[in-house]
Order: C-alpha cells, then structure tokens, then sequence
C-alpha cells in the first residue's frame, strides 16, 4: 500500500529547466544555453570575508532575521535606489530570493487566496503558490508585448485575489515593465486592497534605460514586497543569499515564516556578504549588453522574430513560424542540431524559446552557429 503524498507538491512537477538540462546532458556533445548561471565569479573580497569568517570560528547561530550591519546596508541600499525609508528592521537576510518569495507569500495568504501573475513567467511562482495555500492566477501578455494593461488585469481579478507577483526585468523574456503597466498594478492594489509582490532579482541588469519602478512609493507603503538577491547581479548564485523589505507588519510575519523555514542563513554566509553593494559590477554588465546585441544580431540575421531585451540575460525569440510547437522544437534541435534550448512551455508560455546569455563569448558563438545550421535546415 502507498500512502498518500501532499497534493500540492504531487501536482507540480520538477522544474522544467533541469529536466531540459538533463537531457542535454544526455547527448555527447550538445551545448546548454539554458541556465541564468552567471560565467563570473562572486567577488574575491566576498569569499575572503567568508573563509575568514570560518576560521575566525563564526560557526554560531546568527540573529535570525541577519546580521544587524547587513541588515543596515542593505536598508541604505534600497533607500538610496530609490528613494524609500525602509528602516533595518524592516529588511530580511534569505537563502535567495526564492525563500524570500515563499516567506512573503507565507505571510499574506490564506487558503484559497489568489495571487495573479502576469505570465510568460518563472516557473516556481506557481508551486510556491499552491505550497503557501494559494491559488495561481495567470495573467496573459503575449498579446500585449509582454506588458500588463488594466483591462487584461482587471479581467482576472476576483473577490478572491490577495496579490500580484510580478518580475522586472522579466525571465524569460528580459523585458522591462514599462510606465504604464506599473501604473496598472498600481490602480490594481488601491482600488482592490492587493499585495503586490516585486520579484526583482534582476533589476540591476538592466541595459539601455533605468527601469521604472514602485518601490519608494509612498502610497504603496504597507502593500508592497521587495525581493531581490546577489546571485545574478553580483555572480553569486551559489552563495544563495536573497534580502526582502517590506512594512513593518508585513515584515514581521515574514520573519516568522524565514525562521519556521530556515532559522537563518549562514554566518558566515553573511558576513562574507558585508560590503557587497560597494562592488563595482560595470564590468559585467558591459559583457551582458555586448553578448545580447551579439546574440539580437545572430537571431535577427537568421529570420528569427524576437523583440531586443531590457534587461535580465535572457532572449525569447519566436518558434511559430518554423510550424511546429516549442517544445518539440527544443527536441529536434538538441538532437538534430546540439544545442539545448528552454522551450516557453516552462513559463507559461507559448511558440518561444529561452536563451541565456550569460555565457562565454565562444560558447555563444557556437551556439548561434547551430541554431542557424539548424534553422536552415527546416
């Protein structure tokens, strides 16, 4: 006899950019540009502080919610960014932005409560969702080049709907959330006493204009959740350290939801991570820009319909016109052709696929050569 599972989790299945990277793995010779995985290392500064952290014997509990001095930089950071008043205390050390969603998601749910999430989006939104007692609620924008207008907004909100999760610069599709639709989701939470949810991991990637925002806004104040992390701006993925801020009330029932969680992140963890925002990251930055208008370019040349991203390191071209759907053509072009894609059937999406370009200049380099072998020979 099988007992029985939780539901929840039984009914989502794994991440579909490591069932992607799995099969490509399974084929010799086939190149993956399918993770945000930066090809930078995280800042020497950063794991001298942490090896002296450990030898120094800061193997001990830290405070749960973090360290007060990082607490404090991190404060001054969103402050001076834009132009908030989030005091320390009402900031959050996680393990990523992915705990630091699920901690907020925690705290304004209860069962049955809907989050909206405008979709093509990343893929964990949901499960978390459904694992926190929600219900996900996709918010379609294909149509609307990937922004989010008040009509289509207001078409799929109930009584039901607590929030909206919402990225800028977005996965897949690096595109930036312009003016009006932030003004969409603005009238949304005041009119309908909404959360919104600010998954903004990438917005210090971003390329050729600064990107508008919320955070800051006053009348927003009690509803709005900020959650970033260093994994993709500072190349420091594996070091998992995310940050939040949030009102206070909001924030203190996140903080219990980080410890039931996880008590803590690492000391040593945090204090390799003091100081982290005076990194200069332009560097990197400079390589991103180069490497999307290298791959813009490549896409462009062959046919490919696909819009320049903002931000983020991601490219999402369309499929459609090649007649068949994403993920068969993801199939065929690993198998037929080397090279692995993530098929927009992973964000909710349709007839696009992923790129990531936060990969080598010559991996790249080869990776458009196939796709364009592979194109031509359609």
């Amino acid at each position: 006899m099988t007992l029985p599972l939780n539901r929840r989790l039984s009914d989502n299945p794994p991440s579909g950019i490591r069932r992607i990277g799995q099969l490509a793995a399974q084929i010799p010779g086939c190149i993956a540009l399918t993770i945000g995985e930066p090809d930078f290392d995280a800042p020497l500064a950063v794991r001298q502080r942490i090896a002296e952290s450990i030898l120094s014997g800061e193997t001990h509990y830290p405070p749960n919610a973090g360290y007060p001095e990082l607490r404090r930089e991190i404060s001054s950071h969103i402050n001076a960014r834009f132009g908030s008043d989030y005091a320390p205390e009402e900031t959050l050390v996680t393990v990523g932005s992915t705990q630091a969603l699920i901690s907020g998601l925690m705290a304004i749910l209860n069962p049955g409560d809907e989050v909206v999430v405008p979709v093509p989006t990343f893929g964990l939104y949901k499960p978390q969702i459904e694992m926190a007692g929600g219900v996900y609620v996709p918010l379609h924008t294909e149509d609307d080049g990937f922004q989010i207008t008040s009509e289509r907004l207001n078409a799929v909100l109930t009584e039901k709907t607590r929030a909206i999760l919402f990225t800028s610069p977005n996965n897949p599709n690096g595109v930036v959330l312009n003016h009006a639709s932030l003004c969409a989701l603005k009238s949304a939470a005041l009119c309908h006493n909404l959360y919104l949810i600010a998954d903004s991991v990438y917005d210090r990637l971003v390329y050729d204009a600064p990107a508008p925002t919320l955070v800051g806004d006053s009348s927003l104040r009690d509803r709005l959740i900020y959650v970033s992390a260093l994994s993709k701006s500072y190349a420091m993925t594996g070091v998992r350290v995310g940050y939040a801020a949030a009102d206070r009330h909001v924030m203190e029932q996140m903080l219990k939801a980080h410890s039931f969680l996880v008590v803590s992140v690492p000391g040593c963890i945090q204090r390799g991570c003091e100081g982290i925002f005076t990194e200069d990251i332009s560097p990197m930055l400079s390589a991103y820009k180069r490497r999307r208008d290298y791959v813009y370019t490549r896409l462009k040349a062959m046919g490919m319909d696909v819009e320049l991203p903002g931000g983020a390191f991601y490219i999402y071209p369309s499929i459609a016109q090649y007649g068949m759907n994403d993920e068969l053509f993801c199939e065929r072009l690993m198998r037929e052709g080397g090279l692995a894609l993530i098929p927009s059937s992973c964000f909710g999406g349709k007839d696009h696929v992923r790129i990531s370009y936060c990969y080598d200049d010559e991996v790249l380099r080869e990776g458009m050569d196939r796709l364009e072998r592979f194109i031509l020979a359609l």
